[in-house]
């Protein structure tokens, strides 16, 4: 049997055709997970972009490049976010071109074309199976697919009008760089169009429900992942301990990346907003604020928990605590249709200067940017930082994540050095109101004090 499957996958290689899997049931490769965004709602996509391009007008749009970690190792790719949402295509080195009038390609009219890598059979030995051209064309539902060699052919067939380029891709390299470069000289003289971009971040501000689907999948994940470290975190721990039970549980719960660089802080590293480095000792009487989420098929969560690392919270650390959960209860409410997006931070922000003032650790109103300065609010999706949004429409996927960061040194009685929190939910918008994705990881003080005396994964022996 080991002997009639390696034939057929070797036979398959070697024909240039997609791999199948012998077994109870077969699979072609590259791999297509069955929950991905359809093919038919990538086309709707396509569609209404170029219904908005103007006649004439050609657009084209890259996905990012590989890019090398150090000698003979890249980082894993990730494609470009409007890419991405546009083919669903997974592959590096590839280009979307959008001609809306049409243009000839192998004597086929069509109003778009994906350029993509060949395929390389002696190549997917070391880097797996990839699409090719054929192939993509035929499980993406793209008009045609085409070698990415063939740029400038394409370019050339898609006319003389006006160029739509870029779409906010930084820093190209490698064959990235080459086809920027073609399509560069082909658009000289020729008259370049702006907003592409930004017409694309505004459809992708409001979430289909498909959309919906895969972020709920990555706040679940996220979701199990916060409260398995919460049970597992005690004193003597490393930061990265509890960095290894969340993105363990994300990689369980189907999750093929972080959302972005796990951010797991102790004592004076709770106070660093974008701490990474994840490194020290938690010390038994310190907070911790974890900031750290999954990517599910593109769809990133963003969710935050503080919380005591011996299992209960100082007078001091118990008072900032519930001031930040008051003010993220308040940016929360202030989450509903056609609200102003700076609403949520205008309520939380309220709390928090009511609050510090109360507490007496700042005297007037304008010291709170000391220890809050940073927004309550962004919106989630292909990004983290997703598409902004000036109202609260239906479909609009957001955080609320209010915080007080009170580093050792600051003006105010020592008691409060070296507390830092943060408390943040990932809010959906609906038509009557909103929906917090992220209620499932503890929030109140009580409910994390009572979780924190049982045991996570964290707390099992490994050797």
């Amino acid at each position: 049997m080991a002997g009639s499957m390696t034939s057929l996958a070797t036979l398959a290689l070697y024909l240039g055709v997609p791999g199948v899997i012998q077994g109870a049931a077969q699979e072609t490769l590259p791999l297509l997970e069955a929950d991905r965004i359809s093919n038919s709602e990538h086309l709707a996509r396509r569609a209404a972009l170029k219904a908005w391009m103007p006649n004439g007008s050609v657009a084209v749009i890259f996905t990012n490049p590989e890019r090398n970690r150090s000698n003979d190792t890249d980082f894993k790719f990730h494609p470009n976010a409007d890419f991405w949402y546009l083919t669903g295509f997974p592959e590096p080195d590839a280009a979307l071109v959008l001609a809306p009038d049409g243009m000839t390609i192998d004597g086929k009219r069509v109003t778009e074309v994906l350029l993509v890598n060949d395929r390389n059979p002696g190549a997917e030995t070391w880097t797996g199976y990839r699409f090719g051209p054929a192939t993509a064309a035929q499980r993406l539902g793209v008009e045609i697919s085409v070698s990415n060699r063939r740029l400038a052919e394409v370019l050339a067939a898609a006319g003389s009008g006006a160029v739509f380029r870029s779409n906010g891709m930084n820093d190209p390299t490698g064959s990235i760089l080459d086809m920027t470069g073609t399509v560069e000289n082909w658009a000289k003289g020729r008259e370049r169009l702006s907003g592409l971009s930004r017409q694309i971040g505004t459809m992708r501000a409001i979430k289909s429900p498909a959309e919906i689907g895969l972020l709920k999948k990555a706040v679940a994940a996220t979701a199990v992942g916060h409260i398995e470290a919460i049970k597992s975190c005690e004193p003597g721990m490393k930061e990265y301990d509890l960095q290894a039970v969340v993105e363990y549980s994300f990689t369980r719960g189907g999750c093929e990346w972080v959302g972005y660089n796990s951010i797991v802080g102790g004592g004076p590293d709770s106070c660093v907003l974008h701490y990474e480095e994840n490194r020290r000792t938690i010390r038994n009487g310190e907070i911790v604020c974890m900031d750290v989420a999954g990517e599910y098929h593109g769809y990133s969560a963003d969710v935050t928990r503080s919380y005591p690392a011996n299992g209960k919270f100082t007078p001091a650390q118990l008072a900032i605590y519930n001031l930040v959960l008051e003010a993220a209860d308040a940016g929360i409410a202030a989450c509903r249709p056609e609200a102003p997006f700076g609403a949520s931070h205008r309520a939380a922000e309220t709390v928090l200067r009511d609050g510090m003032l109360r507490l007496g650790i700042i005297k007037n109103a304008s010291e709170l940017r000391r220890y809050f300065m940073h927004g309550t609010s962004h919106t989630i999706g292909l990004d983290v930082h997703d598409s902004p949004v000036q109202t609260m429409k239906p479909g609009v996927a957001l955080t609320v994540e209010p915080g007080i960061y009170i580093p050792a040194g600051s003006p105010c009685d020592p008691k409060w050095w070296n507390i830092g929190v943060r408390i943040e939910d990932d809010i959906l918008i609906t038509a009557t109101g909103a929906i917090n994705l992220s209620a499932g990881v503890p929030r109140k003080a009580a409910e994390i004090e009572a979780l924190m005396k049982a045991k996570g994964i964290g707390n099992v022996k490994l050797g």
